[in-house]
C-alpha cells in the first residue's frame, strides 16, 4: 500500500514538473509589433497578444532598465489596432494592472464593438531601446524582454 501511495504521488509530482517546465519554454505573451505615434517619437505602441490557454496579468514594464515616464494598457475593441488612437471610441486605457489579458484564441472575433479584440501597450519614454514586460501567467513570473530598433 506503501509503495502505491509513493507512485501516486511521485506520478503527481513529475507531471507538475513536467509542466511547469513547459509553460517555461512556451511563454504566452508575444509582442505582434510596434510604431512610434506621429506626432511624438518618446511614444511607442506595442500590440500584445496572449497566445496561452489562460488569462494573463501584467505586474510592471521596464524601459532601458528604468521605469517609464508613463505606461497604459490599451484595450481595442476594433477589428485592427489602429495608430490612430487620439479620438478612437473602441480603446480605453487602463493601469498595467488593472486588466488580465483574455487569451486571444478564445475571443470572440464577432463581437466587435462590444468586447476585446487587440492589446496594446503605451509607453512613454525618452529613446527606448530595450522593453521589459514582467508578468504572471498561471501564477508563475514571466519577463518577455524586446529589443525595439528605429528605422531611419
Amino acid at each position: 500500500m506503501k509503495k502505491i501511495l509513493f507512485v501516486l504521488i511521485f506520478s503527481i509530482f513529475v507531471v507538475g514538473a513536467v509542466g511547469i517546465v513547459y509553460v517555461k519554454s512556451n511563454p504566452p505573451l508575444v509582442i505582434n509589433g510596434y510604431t512610434s505615434l506621429d506626432e511624438n517619437a518618446n511614444v511607442k505602441l506595442i500590440e500584445i497578444e496572449n497566445t496561452g490557454i489562460r488569462e494573463l496579468q501584467l505586474q510592471n514594464v521596464v524601459v532601458n532598465d528604468g521605469k517609464p515616464e508613463k505606461a497604459e494598457l490599451m484595450v481595442s475593441k476594433a477589428e485592427q489596432l489602429k495608430t490612430d488612437i487620439a479620438n478612437d471610441a473602441n480603446i480605453t486605457y487602463h493601469g498595467i494592472k488593472q486588466i488580465k489579458l483574455f487569451p486571444s484564441k478564445y475571443i470572440d472575433r464577432k463581437a466587435v464593438g462590444k468586447l476585446p479584440q487587440h492589446y496594446g501597450l503605451k509607453i512613454e519614454a525618452a529613446d527606448i531601446q530595450t522593453i521589459k514586460i514582467h508578468y504572471k501567467y498561471l501564477k508563475i513570473p514571466f519577463t518577455l524582454t524586446a529589443e525595439l530598433k528605429t528605422v531611419e
